[in-house]
């Protein structure tokens, strides 16, 4: 869809129609301290926090792994840490092995993010 359309389609009209929907108390308090914050009534937030989703971009819906992909690097994975178990030797326990690997699962989805952030912003630059 052009992006004019797009607009289009989001641009208050006289053919408004309304959305209705239930929040849990929480959340309801959390909308309007936000909408407060930002000056606004709970509609006018509302209606732009969905309009900001709407125009988020493809990448930051999350999709599903390659099974292929996935099974090879869990295989990758287990190597490293039985082949780093194994050169360790006697000098590293088992608890330490798993601690580094708790460390690594810890940050390795930030990682990830942050190289495809990168390579995404290098392949708009061009």
């Amino acid at each position: 869809m052009a992006e004019r359309e797009f607009e289009a389609r989001l641009t208050p009209s006289n053919q408004a129609k309304t959305l209705a929907t239930r929040l849990p108390r929480a959340e309801m308090l959390a909308v309007e301290e936000a909408a407060q914050a930002a000056g606004q009534t709970c509609s006018q937030w509302l209606r732009e926090a969905a309009v900001a989703h709407l125009k988020r971009p493809v990448r930051s819906r999350k999709a599903m792994p390659d099974p292929t992909l996935l099974t090879e690097l869990m295989g990758l994975r287990q190597l490293t840490v039985n082949l780093f178990a194994a050169v360790a030797g006697s000098s590293i326990s088992p608890d330490q092995v798993r601690d580094i690997v708790r460390q690594a699962d810890h940050v390795k989805e930030g990682k990830a993010d942050e190289i495809l952030r990168r390579l995404h912003d290098a392949t708009e630059g061009k």
